[in-house]
């Protein structure tokens, strides 16, 4: 289990109708994540198990290099076993730490701990001062039950004194032994020769595993006992999260504020704080909050987003300014980032343009993706394209995927639908494997009426992930909407429905399906509240034609009025209302 979430990610490209955007709230977490899991993925292999920059300097011979490359040609064929042996044999004699690290992964990725062992040994001593290789050894001394070797490794290499993991993340480490009773002996064996504790703080850190052993009430309570102990920021800030998880949140603000009131200049919850009151509808105290803290660029930020929600646009704009005006030096490699984040959400896309281009780091990438929608939003989408086409370097495959479902949607959505569905079968190719394409092709193809090949694809998607409910619903929606497979497309929305009973997309198909089978009385329903959970233009106008068609004229008019200026633009719309004459 992962830290408690305190807000959302940056960018969510989604596949669905259309791509939204989740923009993005600081998130703070009260520890670093680690840089390895206990199970590394294969992907991590294929995109490292490769003669490294440097090898060279560090006298790798030719006969080594052939040694590295065999086991990437063996682990891409899914040779995994015999690749781990590839690369043991060159770890024999070379010098470079990142065979080692490769040889690590690998082997924990088939559960070879006696091999993972090894490879982490020999990356400590190529690469002394590497925490990740000393967290990989502890992660397989862990895994192979070896307790008072986890313990050693976490006292001497990476806890306490003049070490730089902290016991937070200690605890999240131990987290991965595979065994709760593993895990927990070796951190009773750590709180029993550690040196210093506060009173209570052994509680604490009982509750940080106990959260990460997926063992949310155990966790609870033992951070309330940690925090009756001895009250302070630290505690209060953890426990506040653990009861936001629990959706308590008055016993969360009421924790928070405590955190608050040890250590005023705490960030941490500060920020948590106006989270959740931004979350509870409550901003004005969440304005308050972050008045008491300095004001730097991501404090600007959450202060513009939650003038925002309140309304308050011209203040909003004049906290952007503020932002624009700080020194890049002085606010870190996310000021930029999150000074084009605000300048969009408050619609001032040139400013926003011009923002994301300073962008630099790790977050270039996505500001990039960001700066081409806005420039296709513009009318510039040769300078999009182009820009797209750089994203795609990206060794990332997730930022990979994104740029081409990015460049496919603003192809469509600048009337270009059928390069968009061979730009997304070129992209296919590259990555055959993303639903997320496989659905943004789907959609493109029933755009140019290729019926087949979107229920191929969609068919593709759900047979990999029979409860992808977003893939049911589309192939269920489809085959209402542009053939006459109703009771097919029924039993594909049932079950779809059956998954998210209160996804709106979903009512609406089932709604639009029972009306197409001849049962608009029993489409109504779900019509009504898919329309009252999102009044999409597509939505409202299913709404107002089974008015329509129940003799319900009144009402359907009613609907038109309410909705006629708002949704005039969009096609289905429009095109409903010409079909049953109240265009």
């Amino acid at each position: 289990m992962n830290e408690p979430e305190t807000g959302k990610p940056d960018i969510v490209l989604a596949y669905a109708k259309q791509f939204k955007i989740v923009l993005p709230r600081i998130t703070f977490r009260p520890v670093a994540t680690i840089g390895v899991t206990a199970v590394a993925m294969i992907a991590v292999l294929l995109a490292g198990c490769a003669t490294t920059p440097g090898s060279a300097d560090r006298g790798e011979t030719a006969d080594e290099a052939s040694l590295v490359a065999d086991a990437r040609a063996a682990a891409e064929a899914g040779e995994y076993r015999y690749a781990v042996d590839l690369l043991m044999q060159s770890l024999e004699t070379t010098g470079d730490p990142a065979v080692a690290r490769q040889a690590a992964q690998l082997a924990s990725a088939i559960d070879d701990w006696p091999t993972a062992t090894i490879a982490a040994a020999r990356w400590m001593v190529l690469e002394p001062d590497s925490q990740q290789a000393a967290q990989f050894a502890t992660i397989a001394a862990l895994r192979r039950q070896r307790v008072d070797r986890a313990v050693e490794l976490l006292q001497t290499r990476l806890v306490g004194q003049g070490n730089p993991m902290d016991w937070d993340s200690a605890a999240a480490l131990l987290a991965t032994a595979g065994s709760s009773d593993i895990a927990s002996a070796a951190l009773e064996r750590l709180i029993e020769q550690a040196e210093g504790f506060e009173p209570g703080f052994d509680d604490y850190l009982r509750s940080r595993l106990a959260w990460q052993l997926e063992q949310p009430q155990k966790a609870f309570e033992l951070a309330r006992q940690a925090l009756r102990t001895q009250p302070d920021s630290r505690r209060a800030s953890w426990a506040a999260r653990l009861a936001r998880t629990r959706s308590e949140p008055e016993l969360a603000l009421e924790y928070f504020r405590l955190a608050g009131e040890f250590d005023p200049d705490d960030r941490v919850a500060a920020i948590a704080e106006v989270e959740l009151l931004r979350e509870l509808g409550r901003g004005e105290e969440a304005l308050n909050v972050l008045a008491r803290l300095p004001q730097d660029a991501e404090i600007l930020y959450t202060r513009g987003m939650v003038e925002h929600d309140l309304g308050r646009i011209a203040a909003a704009g004049a906290t952007w300014q503020r932002m624009a005006s700080l020194e890049s030096v002085e606010t870190g490699l996310r000021h930029a980032w999150l000074t084009g984040v605000l300048a969009e959400i408050l619609e001032m896309r040139d400013e926003a343009i011009d923002w994301y281009s300073r962008v630099d780091g790790t977050l270039k990438q996505r500001a990039d993706l960001r700066r081409a929608i806005l420039l296709a939003g513009r009318g510039d989408l040769p300078q999009a394209r182009e820009l797209l086409t750089n994203v795609r370097r990206s060794q990332q495959p997730e930022i990979t995927e994104q740029a081409w479902l990015v460049e496919g949607q603003i192809l469509a959505e600048s009337g270009n639908d059928m390069q968009a569905l061979e730009l997304l079968s070129e992209a296919l190719t590259q990555l055959p494997g993303s639903a997320a394409l496989l659905y943004a092709r789907a959609m493109a193809a029933v755009n140019q009426e290729q019926m087949a090949l979107a229920e191929q694809d969609l068919r593709t998607i759900i047979q990999s992930d029979p409860d992808n409910a977003i893939a049911l619903n589309a192939l269920g929606y489809t085959l209402s909407d542009r053939t006459d497979r109703h009771r097919e497309a029924l039993r594909l929305i049932e079950t779809a429905l059956a998954l998210e009973p209160e996804n709106p997309a979903i009512l609406d198909s089932m709604g639009w399906v029972l009306f197409k089978l001849g049962r608009a009385e029993d489409a109504l329903p779900y019509l009504r509240g898919a329309v009252e959970a999102q009044p999409h233009p597509e939505i409202v106008a299913h709404l107002i034609e089974v008015l329509w068609r129940l003799d319900r004229r009144d009402e359907a008019r009613a609907w038109v009025v309410r909705t006629r200026d708002e949704m005039a633009g969009d096609a289905v719309y429009a095109a409903t209302l010409q079909r049953i004459g109240l265009d």
